[in-house]
């Protein structure tokens, strides 16, 4: 009998990981998830001379245990939070370390991503609607894996219209410990740095989910928005963290006084 013999590239072990992904979501809760995951690790574990750790889990762990050492303390802003799982993995880090007193603010437009356009549109990525999950999906996985919604905060709309001092006069937020850009475009990054200027800190670290898109060019997405947000902004310096899973970097801040 003949077998089938499929060549996995990259794109290929991408979409196999989403569809593995999209079926666990919606058999499982997120603890459920977890817990399968670490019952297989252990089992991998026991068969190796060295221990592995999820790439999300580990990183979670060192960014919260910083912030706890280093006595950081502000709240959680993430914009571009899709289905929420990395929102997620922050609230539970949170509980793991005891930061009691952070909250939550989820900024997306709940329509996927905008148009695509001018330096983003020179690259096929992304298309207009990707990663769209509706607002009140987004909180019932939320409410699904016990994330205590009275914490939690969503800012509905596309960045360019809500990111204003209109917004930062209605919010609650002092300052934040951690900032996830999740933004993907360069265009969609722009108007969310300029926005968080107001609430960094000495520590407040940045987590860029997509540092490495458009083949890693410096040129384009997160990464040229970062470097000219700082060229704007002199007194605000950053020292590089931990790199984020296959596509991210993060970055602690440091203010000049």
């Amino acid at each position: 009998m003949k077998q089938l013999k499929l060549k996995f590239t990259s794109s290929i072990k991408k979409s196999f990981f989403r569809f593995i992904n999209y079926i666990l979501r919606k058999l499982f809760t997120h603890d459920e998830i977890i817990e399968l995951t670490n019952d297989l690790i252990d089992i991998y574990n026991s068969k190796r001379s060295f221990t592995w750790v999820p790439w999300n889990v580990d990183f979670y762990n060192k960014m919260f245990v910083l912030l706890k050492d280093a006595i950081i303390e502000g709240d959680y802003l993430e914009f571009g939070v899709a289905n929420g799982t990395s929102f997620i993995f922050a609230y539970q880090a949170a509980q793991k370390f005891n930061l009691k007193s952070m909250r939550f603010y989820a900024f997306d437009s709940f329509q996927g991503l905008p148009e695509i356009r001018n330096i983003d549109a020179e690259v096929k990525n992304f298309k207009e609607g990707m990663f769209n999950v509706a607002e009140s999906e987004f909180l019932k996985r939320l409410k699904k894996d016990n994330v205590d919604l009275s914490k939690v905060q969503t800012i509905h709309g596309w960045f360019n219209e809500t990111l204003t001092n209109e917004t930062k006069m209605n919010l609650l937020i002092k300052k934040a410990s951690v900032i996830m850009v999740d933004c993907d475009l360069y265009e969609s990054t722009v108007p969310v740095l300029d926005f968080i200027v107001d609430y960094l800190q000495d520590g407040t670290i940045i987590v860029f989910d997509d540092w490495f898109c458009f083949r890693g060019n410096p040129n384009r997405g997160e990464q040229r928005a970062f470097r000219e947000w700082l060229k704007r902004n002199p007194s605000i310096k950053v020292s590089e963290f931990h790199k984020y899973g296959a596509e991210g970097n993060s970055f602690i801040v440091h203010i000049d006084d």
